[in-house]
């Protein structure tokens, strides 16, 4: 570059700058970025085109790119310039967007070396630490809140449960500790909170597998929150000239290739048209082939961003009769949008099979077959209890092909194979002694568990099981966690399913009875325990089903160890399992039951 060129870059490139702002204004993003990458190339030792255009990248989705400029904004800045933590915070998001959390948490453990009360990176470290480690995570957010004192802040740390309990007696003291955190918060009256989808950006969500009866403590979760976040407890009716059908809003994050989504869509297919409008709200939908099929099962399908505000007035605009949320508590924005009456009429189903606590949510869409006598008590809403098969249009799972040999996914043969396919914080303490007992009785025997994402949660599981089932902790396996064609081959692969007590399987169960292999299970008191029970009575097979841990292992050891009744098991299951899928039942039901609760909402309106 010759002295002339040297001397008009700084304002060659602030001229590229100010054209990339104007065309990010007018939405023209690809055109920024070459703005920005012109820029740059004039002028590479200036930290801030770096900076904006590491921030194009990353909203574009090209988080490897925006890593990269945002790495490079930090080796243009000098040791001691007050920005480094701001760009070593966008770094460090940037890993994260790339899976790299190992590395992102260095960087933000460099930030509190340079500001130990940095708010953000406390924040941001306690988050990615509460599965390894909750109680550093917990400690990191108790110096966030002294940082930011709010009510965010201190319901994000109330939130902080283990992935993992390593005892009963431990389940009752966290418990308790929740309970006494959210009574402090109402007690000190902090103000409101504008967006809690972020700002607080969790739920209790681990209490669901607990084993205990969360009616009451999920209404008192709701309670705190709703003197934070009052939202609205009351809705104007709109009336809609015309169009007499009932107009049923769907809503959910998880419109895709998700458990929720796999057992919702028959719901959504299946209403009858001629007396309801379904009209679905997929919130941050990701393309795949199940979103797209419930896309074209809506008769107006909606896209919603991560924006509670925008999703809620986009929702109260439709003037629905019902809101029906697919599930309530596994993430934070269709929590706290329950908050809102948004129809007449609001209720939820099992997609996150535990109550939501909230007061706005009328009713509970669950099924007689799968809940037992008494089970009301462990709702907040009024219970609904649908007549017939529970599964709505469930497509059947079938094999990519000829099943795999175990040698092929890294399997051994030669042994008695009992899987158990769950997401690993599913593992109550109350199943170690069955698992232990399992494989004292059969020395020919291995557990086959899931790989878990997230780290330090293994670790957690495995420390407490070598502890639980002694040198019998070694004939545990992982496998690795994978696209549904190839879990269903190692589910193929396996000799017997485990269904884990207090909160067992349900698609992972239809898929074990598509293609054969016996499920085990010990139906729990409460509903997430009770799927298997209800696709086994469905099916009139109840072989498998204990009446007691020690008869559960006993199911299990039979079927691991005779491998002559285990295939005529596996026979009836595969002569009769067709029944479970692809059937309109239920979402048949649920149009007869929404109409009689509609009309009783008209009647008292």
């Amino acid at each position: 570059m010759g002295l002339l060129e040297r001397l008009l870059a700084p304002r060659k490139a602030a001229a590229l700058l100010a054209e990339a702002e104007a065309a990010l204004a007018q939405g023209r993003r690809e055109d920024a970025v070459r703005h920005l990458e012109a820029a740059i190339a004039a002028r590479d030792s200036d930290p801030a085109p770096h900076a904006r255009l590491g921030e194009v990248l990353r909203d574009l989705g090209d988080h490897r790119g925006a890593m990269r400029h945002f790495a490079g904004v930090l080796e243009r800045l000098a040791p001691a310039d007050p920005d480094r933590p701001r760009a070593m915070l966008r770094l460090a998001g940037a890993l994260l967007d790339c899976g790299e959390q190992r590395e992102a948490e260095r960087w933000y453990r460099r930030i509190l070396e340079i500001d130990p009360g940095h708010a953000d990176a406390l924040l941001c470290l306690a988050v990615i630490r509460e599965d390894a480690d909750v109680a550093e995570a917990r400690s990191l957010m108790a110096r966030h809140i002294a940082s930011r004192p709010g009510a965010a802040g201190r319901l994000r740390r109330a939130f902080m449960l283990p992935t993992i309990v390593q005892t009963s007696a431990e389940i009752d003291s966290i418990r308790a500790g929740l309970e006494r955190e959210l009574e402090e918060l109402v007690e000190a009256k902090p103000p409101r909170i504008e967006h809690p989808e972020f700002e607080v950006g969790a739920t209790p969500f681990f209490l669901s597998y607990h084993g205990r009866n969360n009616a009451p403590l999920l209404r008192k979760v709701a309670q705190a929150c709703r003197t934070v976040y009052p939202g609205r407890m009351e809705c104007a009716v709109r009336p809609r000239p015309g169009d007499k059908r009932l107009r049923v809003g769907f809503i959910s994050t998880f419109f895709y290739a998700h458990s929720v989504g796999r057992t919702t869509l028959g719901l959504i297919r299946d209403l009858p048209r001629e007396r309801f409008e379904v009209i679905v709200f997929a919130i941050a939908p990701q393309p795949d082939a199940l979103a797209e099929a419930i896309r074209g099962s809506a008769d107006r399908y909606v896209a919603l961003p991560r924006d509670l505000d925008r999703a809620r007035e986009t929702i109260e605009s439709a003037a629905l009769d019902v809101a029906f949320f697919a599930d309530i508590g596994m993430e934070p924005l269709t929590y706290f949008l329950a908050f809102w009456r948004l129809a007449p009429v609001q209720m939820v189903t099992w997609g996150h099979s535990v109550t939501s606590g909230v007061d706005t949510v009328d009713y509970y869409v669950s099924a007689d077959a799968i809940e037992a006598e008494g089970s009301e008590q462990y709702y907040t809403e009024k219970l609904v209890r649908l007549p017939g098969y529970f599964m709505p249009r469930y497509r059947r799972p079938v094999l990519d092909g000829p099943r795999r040999a175990r040698a092929q996914l890294g399997l051994p043969e030669g042994r008695h194979l009992y899987c158990c396919p769950q997401n690993l914080f599913k593992f109550h303490p109350d199943f170690d002694p069955p698992m232990k007992a399992i494989l004292e009785g059969d020395p020919q025997g291995e557990l086959v568990l899931l790989e878990f994402v997230r780290e330090g949660v293994k670790e957690q599981l495995m420390r407490r099981l070598g502890r639980t089932l002694g040198p019998l902790a070694s004939r545990i396996r992982f496998i690795p966690r994978s696209a549904h064609r190839d879990f269903l081959q190692y589910i193929a692969a396996a000799d017997v399913i485990l269904d884990p007590f207090h909160f067992g399987g349900c698609n992972s169960s239809c898929d074990a009875l598509s293609v054969g292999v016996p499920v085990v299970t010990l139906p729990g008191a409460q509903l997430p325990g009770r799927f298997t029970l209800g696709l086994y009575r469905e099916i009139g097979l109840e072989g498998c089903v204990a009446r007691s841990p020690e008869e559960y292992v006993d199911i299990a050891l039979r079927l691991g160890r005779d491998a002559d009744y285990r295939r005529a098991v596996s026979e009836q299951i595969t002569a009769r399992c067709a029944r479970l899928f692809d059937r309109p039942d239920a979402a048949l039901a649920l149009g007869g039951e929404l109409l009689r609760i509609a009309g009783q909402a008209a009647d008292r309106r």
